[in-house]
């Protein structure tokens, strides 16, 4: 009866030991999910920035080469 019970316990440490371990792991996903998402909103403020700075280094080369 002894052994039987050690079994379990053993099975039991190992299930939790699991749960553990998938919980941590979905916790990074959900980390790595917000940090994707947070860039994602600022993606286009930065596309648009870049597209302003280059306009405007266009235009000023073109002012440079007329005067």
């Amino acid at each position: 009866m002894d052994e039987a019970g050690t079994v379990q316990d053993a099975e039991l440490e190992q299930l939790r030991a699991n749960i553990n371990k998938t919980m941590a792991e979905t916790m990074k996903i959900g980390a790595e999910t917000a940090k994707v998402i947070a860039e994602q909103r600022y993606y286009p403020m930065i596309a648009l920035g870049a597209i302003v700075v280059s306009a405007l280094s266009a235009g000023a080369v073109l002012i440079a080469k007329l005067l």
